[in-house]
């Protein structure tokens, strides 16, 4: 009884709109008192289960759960960042006419999914190098241009996915090839005027 008191005391302090994940609960109980204790609180109508391990106060207004953000919290939970998938950029800039068939996006760590209220989220595993620029702008094209691959990526599609860059994050992007493979560095320095006998280093 007490870990469902203190819970529910928990999620009142909570700002409106708030979202919680179980792990934030655990201290008021063992795992299996607090699974119980959360299964009543969404059959009775008081929470809405965003996601497995994901909750919010439940209320008669409208609410639309992001994938992005159902996916960046339950991610948080475990000290772990997502960021949108190559495929995702590259047809936003233009470059490919398909997207994925789920919401996924990228995480360093182990591939996984999990159904949110209206749909199914993936996340998939990539190497930190092609996360760690997270959501910036450069780290998205730089996400975009290495879905394409070698084969499919060329001086168009890079001019093309330099154009949601500023002059400075173009310079960055030319002088950093620790964070692209190296195909890819040669590629975006030739698009940008680079001597081609200047490429192989």
């Amino acid at each position: 009884m007490n870990c469902h008191r203190n819970i529910v005391a928990f999620i009142q302090r909570l700002p409106q709109d708030s979202w919680f994940a179980t792990r934030q609960v655990l201290e008021f109980g063992s795992r299996e008192a607090v699974d119980q204790s959360l299964y009543r609180l969404v059959k009775c109508g008081f929470l809405l289960r965003i996601a497995r391990g994901v909750f919010t106060l439940s209320d008669d207004r409208p609410k639309v759960f992001e994938p992005l953000a159902v996916a960046s919290f339950k991610a948080s939970a475990f000290r772990k960042s997502v960021a949108v998938h190559g495929l995702d950029i590259a047809k936003k800039l233009g470059l490919v006419s398909y997207t994925n068939d789920d919401p996924t996006f990228c995480v360093h760590g182990v591939s996984s999914s999990f159904q949110s209220v209206e749909m199914k989220i993936c996340l998939q595993n990539f190497s930190a190098r092609k996360t760690a620029l997270g959501d910036s702008p450069l780290g998205q094209v730089i996400r975009a241009l290495w879905f394409l691959g070698k084969d499919r990526c060329d001086s168009q599609a890079v001019q093309a996915a330099m154009a949601m860059l500023n002059s400075d994050e173009i310079q960055e992007l030319t002088s950093s090839p620790h964070l692209m493979p190296g195909w890819l560095t040669k590629i975006v320095r030739y698009a940008n005027g680079w001597q081609p006998e200047s490429l192989f280093f």
